[in-house]
């Protein structure tokens, strides 16, 4: 077998577990349950693009189905590969071992891309295959076109890929100029999903002028990702002929950018992965102090020393921070005028307390916190300290993190709105319980399902069984009393009430439970 191939069948063996199906215990069911939870993700999704395009099928804008599929799937795999591609194609911590081994650097590289290939590869084709599904059953035949479409599953990952390999390198060249790489790493990585995503949200808001409800639809569609434009028929062009020139430039394009990145790959994974050339070496005095303030000091100090775990822990904190931003520069008139929402004050003050709650449910780094020891896990497994002080240390850097986003928030919702007191006590006290009962569930699923053996911290960070169940229980805590507001007309504010005490005694019993055991 070819190396690459063989080292890229290495790379998803270990990337999804595969070996630790065959291993009798725990790690045979957190693999298999972390299956079971991405296929129910992918049918999900694929659900949804089916209802997308059978609404549209029933405007009757069938046509506008494989342009559509086109440019949502590229804009996921632009924001998803933008989170991970400096933990996969730069930084990655198994290069070291990799060059020790009778392998040509291009096959490494080469590799690499083939691998976060066919990751976006599944993304695109969720979107892609669903939709075109509908597309064929409600179109008159027409094979050629048909043909081409399927084939352009398998080029529609790669621009998205270079676009995102190339902010991931200039996010590293950028970075590696700075004392404190990390911090101005996720400074970087975030300012570039935030203009993506106004990028992304202005293109979904154009053409609302436009009063003929098709060309409306592709004025908003091709805004979004510009080559969509080519699978719609135009007078110049066929829809066919689009297809074939959008494979032909995307294999173009591919094939340019990973020639050019692997001529000096070696230099942008080494700025990746070593320490800033500013880096002093500073000999720092012994202190002595509590056990949990070390503890504290030193899992902050982890997490924060770890971009990709920051960049996707966070995500949730840093949108709460810009929207409170937003709300504190704009008037909430202005706000309500951008967002299309009419009555914002009123609408924020009854939504504000599940809002910051949702936006903290998201950023869950305890879900991961003990996994990230890896197998330094013996440390704090022979050291003199009560599990109860190891978790309350991991429990408190979650809240720390959470504490940014809210105490923006509050001072946002409190400077610009009108409340009355029983939504101020509600603003104030939900998210707050909200939050505490987050860290908790990750702290408690992670110290139930911990993997230590680890090569890529994105392993444990974006995919591992307690961050999967610990978003889904956070999230459904979240949605279920809004969906019960909003279609059994339950009051909001007093149902979040219920469902906060459920959630803080929920909380108390796994906290006990988890603060007995007597190993970590």
């Amino acid at each position: 077998m070819n190396k690459t191939w063989l080292l890229l069948r290495t790379q998803i063996i270990n990337y999804f577990s595969l070996n630790e199906i065959k291993q009798p215990g725990s790690k045979k069911n957190t693999t298999i349950l972390v299956g079971v939870g991405v296929v129910t993700l992918i049918l999900f999704f694929c659900a949804y693009n089916v209802l997308i395009a059978q609404a549209l099928v029933q405007m009757g804008e069938q046509d506008l189905i494989p342009a559509y599929m086109v440019s949502i799937s590229s804009f996921a795999i632009l924001i998803l590969t933008l989170l991970r591609s400096n933990g996969i194609l730069f930084g990655s911590r198994d290069m070291d071992m990799l060059s020790a081994l009778p392998v040509k650097a291009s096959e490494i590289i080469s590799s690499k891309f083939l691998f976060m290939y066919l990751l976006n590869f599944i993304i695109g084709s969720v979107f892609m295959a669903s939709g075109g599904i509908v597309w064929i059953m409600n179109t008159p035949l027409d094979v050629l076109r048909f043909i081409f479409y399927f084939i352009s599953i398998f080029f529609v990952p790669l621009i998205p890929m270079c676009i995102t390999s190339l902010i991931g390198l200039l996010i590293v060249l950028g970075s590696s100029h700075f004392k404190n790489r990390n911090i101005f790493s996720l400074i970087f990585s975030f300012v570039a999903l935030g203009i993506v995503g106004y990028v992304g949200a202005s293109s979904m808001q154009s053409g609302n002028d436009i009063k003929n409800l098709g060309a409306m639809l592709a004025s908003q569609i091709t805004g979004l990702y510009p080559l969509s434009n080519w699978f719609l028929n135009h007078q110049g062009f066929s829809a066919t002929v689009g297809s074939v020139a959008f494979i032909i430039l995307s294999a173009s394009v591919f094939y340019v950018a990973m020639k050019l990145v692997s001529i000096r790959y070696g230099l942008f994974n080494a700025l990746a992965t070593t320490s800033s050339k500013y880096t002093e070496n500073r000999r720092e005095k012994i202190k002595q102090q509590s056990q949990f303030i070390t503890l504290y000091k030193k899992e902050f100090g982890r997490l924060f020393s770890s971009y990709m775990a920051v960049l996707n822990t966070a995500l949730g904190v840093v949108m709460l921070c810009l929207f409170s931003i937003l709300l504190i520069i704009m008037s909430p008139e202005q706000l309500g005028q951008y967002t299309g929402i009419e009555d914002i004050n009123n609408f924020l003050s009854t939504y504000s307390p599940i809002l910051i709650a949702a936006m903290l449910s998201l950023s869950c780094p305890a879900a991961s916190s003990i996994s990230l020891e890896g197998r330094n896990i013996w440390i704090l497994q022979s050291s003199p300290v009560s599990i109860k002080t190891i978790l309350n240390s991991k429990i408190a850097v979650n809240l720390t993190l959470h504490s940014f986003g809210y105490l923006l928030a509050i001072v946002s919702i409190m400077t610009r709105l009108s409340m009355n007191i029983f939504q101020i006590v509600s603003v104030f006290l939900i998210p707050i319980i909200y939050s505490l009962f987050t860290a908790i569930v990750g702290i408690t699923l992670n110290k139930k399902y911990p993997n230590y053996t680890w090569e890529n911290e994105i392993v444990v960070v974006k995919q591992s069984l307690p961050v999967i169940v610990s978003n889904i229980i956070s999230m459904a805590v979240v949605a279920l009393p809004v969906l019960l507001h909003l279609f059994l007309a339950f009051p909001l504010i007093p149902i979040l009430w219920v469902m906060a005490l459920a959630a803080i005694t929920a909380s108390s019993i796994m906290y006990q439970k988890a603060c007995k055991s007597k190993f970590i």
